[in-house]
């Protein structure tokens, strides 16, 4: 494969909103831990695992937003205009169905959940209106990714940049004023903070759809057919989502790791949450990209022209090799330094050097597994990815490190060979998928 700057341009094109949305979501989540914080570590302890609960339910049903995707890109590279509308329509049809089903039902059994999180009463008090509350807003953000999926697929990454940057900002703002009651704001605390996320996010909802029919769904030739339910296009949105939404699970399998490690001691749990937290900024890159790429092997898939699409790819493991590799250099350099944003113990950062220093090497692995993970999903290939992904995990990371911790009784670096070997076994069986090509035949 030759060396194709327009293509690399194209790419990075497509990514770069992207980067920004996520590292507006990332400031968020830093600032809403902060004000939290400040109301002390019980509720800190309900947030966390209420948002923890509402991130993996949004992770499972904002999964419709990879069917969509493949779909819009695909009929992009076809050149089907007459299918924007309705696919459009479809998409938030079926989001809107699953987000209300799924806020009723979380909102009516909030209690039942966090009792089920958490053992501590004075968690549990603060846990359950908290979770209450966000599962009032979870339909919108069932939608946002339905609808992310379709700017995406559609090549208007801008569409979600802004939107991110919007809502999270207002989040910020309203987390100030509610939280802790400042002007004419009632001090809600914990409640506050709830109330924040889900006022931000249906604002953003609004602006996304605003977005989308003003400055798409009205550019497109279109009549009435297009707001018409299509019961075969709904089902295709579901099926290709379906393998993602399963896949979602396997974020499970990282706690149960986490476990095992704080088994070690509390300053390896500790330091392990630290690297995880750090390994993110790497992470939004490769998923960035991911996503970009997507895009555009399902247009180019759409246009008949698998060649292309294969460049295409390739191009952007290229691309997330190095700037997950970039990243991963400095995790290599500075590990100290990085670690020292989030503690202050050397006992703890000591600890850390090493795992530090291996994840950071590995990010020239992990790079090319993330992005191609993306690209084939973009491509239709989910099941194939969901399945890589579940025996990855559960047949690799989880008896690996519970060998290494229950068994062997090793620290820390050696439970997290683990998950390097995870992290070995995953893009190897991404690389090897997009390099089989079979990918390139599925119809959508």
């Amino acid at each position: 494969m030759t060396f194709d700057s327009h293509m690399n341009r194209e790419i990075i094109h497509l990514a770069y909103p992207v980067i920004v949305g996520m590292i507006s979501h990332t400031v968020l989540n830093l600032v809403d831990t902060a004000m939290v914080g400040r109301l002390g570590d019980v509720a800190l302890g309900a947030v966390g695992l209420g948002s923890f609960f509402v991130m993996v339910t949004v992770l499972i049903f904002g999964s419709l937003g990879v069917g969509t995707q493949a779909i819009t890109a695909r009929r992009l590279g076809e050149n089907r205009t007459e299918e924007f509308v309705r696919i459009a329509f479809n998409a938030f049809l079926l989001s809107c169905i699953v987000g209300i089903v799924v806020s009723l039902a979380g909102y009516g059994s909030s209690t039942w959940i966090f009792h089920r999180l958490s053992d501590r009463p004075e968690i549990v008090e603060k846990g359950i209106p908290y979770l209450r509350i966000r599962f009032l807003g979870i339909f919108s953000l069932i939608i946002i990714f339905t609808l992310r999926g379709y700017a995406f697929g559609m090549a208007r990454v801008r569409i979600d940049m802004i939107v991110s940057l919007i809502v999270n900002l207002l989040n910020i703002v309203l987390n100030y004023f509610l939280i802790f009651g400042h002007w004419i704001f009632p001090r809600l605390e914990v409640s506050g903070a709830a109330l924040a996320s889900v006022i931000s996010t249906v604002v953003g909802l609004v602006i996304y759809l605003l977005s989308i029919r003003y400055r798409i769904i009205e550019r497109l030739p279109h009549d009435d057919h297009g707001y018409r339910l299509s019961r075969e296009l709904v089902g295709r949105i579901a099926r290709i989502s379906a393998p993602r939404a399963i896949q979602s699970f396997s974020i499970l399998g990282f706690i149960v790791f986490l476990s095992l490690i704080g088994k070690i001691g509390v300053g390896e749990l500790a330091i392990s949450n630290i690297i995880f937290k750090a390994f993110n900024f790497s992470f939004m890159i490769g998923l960035a990209i991911g996503a970009a790429s997507a895009t555009l092997v399902g247009r180019s898939l759409g246009q008949g022209n698998g060649e292309l699409a294969a460049r295409y790819g390739w191009h952007s493991v290229g691309l997330g090799t190095l700037g997950m590799g970039c990243i991963g250099i400095l995790f290599m350099l500075f590990p100290r330094q990085i670690m020292g944003v989030f503690t202050h113990v050397p006992d703890t950062i000591e600890k850390g050097v090493l795992p530090f220093r291996l994840l950071g090497a590995f990010q020239f692995i992990d790079g090319a597994g993330i992005v191609l993970s993306r690209t084939l999903q973009g491509a239709g290939s989910t099941l194939y990815v969901m399945i890589s992904e579940m025996v990855a995990v559960w047949c690799v990371l989880i008896p690996f490190s519970y060998i290494t911790v229950m068994v062997m009784h090793g620290g820390i670096v050696l439970a997290w060979w683990a998950l390097f070997l995870y992290i070995i076994v995953f893009s190897a069986a991404m690389l090897w998928k997009f390099h089989e090509g079979g990918w390139k035949k599925i119809k959508i």
